[in-house]
């Protein structure tokens, strides 16, 4: 018994017709006529009682026809699972995160999670916030790891991750070096070294003018590594967060000291969060997973 058989044989039944039920699957009367009778040879059973120009269906008949269609949905089902459990055994995800964390933190990460989750093939993209968001967008990441720099869009499933100050990276020989926090007042005359592609300087610019309050000439590196170089050269200050620091010492730069960045209240601080998409993006995130860099949760 062949499940395409099972589907000639319910439509016959539905459409009270071969004919009909032919022009229904696409075949020929005669070619639906002999898959019922191939039917009936396999089953050992007669089906249909056939008149002049009509048809009645047996016992056998009434009993397949009741039960065909619930066959024909679990096989249905099987095999969209199947093809589901075929495609996850090699899975990939593209996951974007800031220019500003060093890759050797991503890749503990990474290799934290490929201990959880060895069939996962996890492919990285770096950028600036708008650029993640971009990215996100287009849907050529997955999910991505950023700060929050406005509300965010229900068009995403948002999770917030840590709460972290903001902190100021200098040259250990700058004059700032020796203080235990700097302010905005501060920073004035030294110059700010963001990092961004030559399309979302514009854009960058505005949100540390506009959005943090920072007064000082913008300079741009297209790497981290050149921002801390340039840092190193004492050519300026950048901003980044604990976790970036923890980027900076990682690396083992020892001539680049972390100050906290305060204003009137007390230390400035920003949420990293990730986000994807609804349709595309995971379900859920692990919770068990251990956290590579040592930041407090938000509540």
């Amino acid at each position: 018994m062949l499940l395409k058989q099972l589907d000639y044989f319910i439509k016959v039944v539905e459409y009270r017709s071969f004919t009909k039920a032919a022009a229904a699957a696409y075949i020929s009367q005669s070619a639906i006529s002999q898959q019922i009778q191939a039917l009936e040879n396999s089953l050992g059973v007669q089906l249909l009682e056939r008149h002049n120009r009509s048809f009645s269906l047996t016992s056998a008949g009434e009993y397949l026809y009741r039960h065909a269609p619930d066959l024909l949905e679990s096989a249905a089902q099987l095999e969209a699972a199947t093809t589901i459990v075929g495609q996850r055994q090699i899975s990939h995800l593209t996951v974007g995160y800031l220019r500003e964390y060093a890759g050797i933190d991503i890749a503990r990460a990474v290799s934290t999670f490929n201990q959880h989750f060895p069939k996962i093939q996890i492919n990285l993209r770096q950028g600036n916030h708008e650029e993640l968001y971009d990215l996100l967008n287009d849907e050529k990441v997955d999910l991505i790891f950023s700060d929050q720099r406005r509300a965010l869009s229900d068009e995403y499933i948002n999770r917030k991750l840590v709460t972290t100050n903001l902190m100021i990276l200098f040259s250990s020989h700058h004059p700032l070096a020796s203080k235990k926090s700097v302010g905005r007042a501060d920073l004035t005359d030294q110059a700010c070294i963001l990092i961004a592609p030559e399309s979302q300087q514009k854009e960058e610019a505005n949100y540390y003018r506009q959005t943090l309050g920072i007064k000082s000439d913008f300079v741009f590196a297209q790497t981290l590594e050149g921002a801390y170089t340039m840092v190193a050269a004492n050519r300026g200050y950048m901003i980044t967060d604990q976790l970036g620091v923890v980027s900076s010492r990682n690396l083992n730069l020892p001539m680049i000291k972390s100050l906290p960045l305060h204003g009137a209240g007390g230390p400035w601080c920003t949420v990293i969060t990730t986000s994807f998409g609804k349709r595309n993006g995971p379900r859920r995130l692990p919770r068990s997973l251990p956290r590579p860099w040592n930041v407090k949760s938000p509540n």
